[in-house]
């Protein structure tokens, strides 16, 4: 097995692909958690490096599983790192909270926060006894700052995510072999999350519409890399929520 092992949530488009495929390249091992699988990834990855789970994230009653299954084949004594990178997240629904349906409000919430919750909870108690370093990255956003008229569930979760990762880094602080915990704000990409906030008809759709004419949209693959440099870092704070230097024009 590689020496550092790799667990992505959302992995097939955008930033989750991007982090996927470069860590691929380095020899890492990964294993992809998303709905749908990636085809370029998997003509890019060696078979024994690479294992995709096809998962809907806001299903919560298989995370547990899905992960107990993927430590149990992860040999600790083999390797010198494991990370999770919590990057799944829906933007949708983008309308005011009282024309959203409760399974709207459910869906988005159980992804874009719950989802991350739990399987932080599971992947430090199911690590709890290894002597590797342990990561959890929390892939967070600019909405997390900044309130926005039909995005209320959207900023509020990723507002939500940037306190727990505050939280978990308190509590792993003077553990033993403590994980490492941080959020990372990538600021605004060229994704698929954005397009739909560019098509969608709300407020700030101009604004985002703007972004991608004026070419301020970072290309995922720039992002991606300088979140695994980060990752690398070896000085990184518990509980912080780092922010990505936008690409200049």
């Amino acid at each position: 097995m590689s020496k550092h092992v790799y667990i992505i949530t959302g992995a097939s488009s955008g930033l989750g692909a991007e982090i996927s495929r470069q860590l691929l390249l380095e020899e890492n091992y990964v294993f992809c958690l998303s709905r749908t699988e990636n085809d370029d990834i998997i003509r890019q990855a060696s078979g024994y490096r690479y294992k995709f789970y096809s998962i809907d994230l806001t299903h919560l009653e298989n995370l547990n599983l899905i992960l107990q299954e993927i430590i149990a084949t992860v040999d600790p004594s083999k390797i010198d790192s494991i990370t999770l990178i919590n990057n799944a997240a829906s933007v949708s629904p983008i309308k005011d909270i009282q024309y959203c349906t409760q399974e709207e409000i459910m869906a988005n919430i159980q992804l874009n926060l719950t989802t991350p919750i739990m399987l932080t909870s599971s992947f430090i108690s199911l690590t709890s006894e290894w002597e590797v370093k342990r990561r959890i990255i929390n892939i967070s956003s600019g909405s997390a700052q900044y309130p926005a008229q039909s995005m209320s569930l959207y900023c509020s979760a990723k507002s939500a995510l940037n306190m727990f990762s505050r939280c978990v880094g308190l509590e792993q602080d003077g553990e033993p072999n403590a994980v490492e915990v941080f959020a990372v704000d990538p600021g605004m990409m060229d994704t698929e999350l954005q397009k739909i906030a560019r098509d969608s008809v709300f407020q700030l759709s101009e604004f985002f519409s703007k972004q991608k004419l004026e070419g301020n949209l970072a290309d995922p693959a720039h992002v991606a890399c300088k979140i695994l440099t980060l990752i690398n870092s070896p000085v990184i704070k518990n509980g912080n929520i780092h922010h990505v230097t936008p690409c200049s024009h």
